[in-house]
């Protein structure tokens, strides 16, 4: 794993627009691997806030 991680801190090095992304991929890797349920439950939750943030906007523009 850790050639993993050397090869992660070098490609936020080389593709610096990248940094941002891996940064926040980086907690969900860890010694054993790629967390997929801890990233995929993630990824669920970040959607269902965006669905509640777009139907409220539909409401309130419904109500306008």
């Amino acid at each position: 794993m850790a050639d993993f991680k050397a090869w992660v801190i070098q490609l936020k090095t080389e593709q610096p627009e990248l940094s941002d992304f891996i940064t926040k991929l980086e907690g969900f890797i860890s010694d054993t691997g790629f967390n997929a349920a801890k990233f995929e439950k993630a990824v669920e939750t970040r959607l269902n806030k965006i669905e509640t943030d777009v139907t409220k906007s539909f409401k309130k523009e419904a109500d306008a």
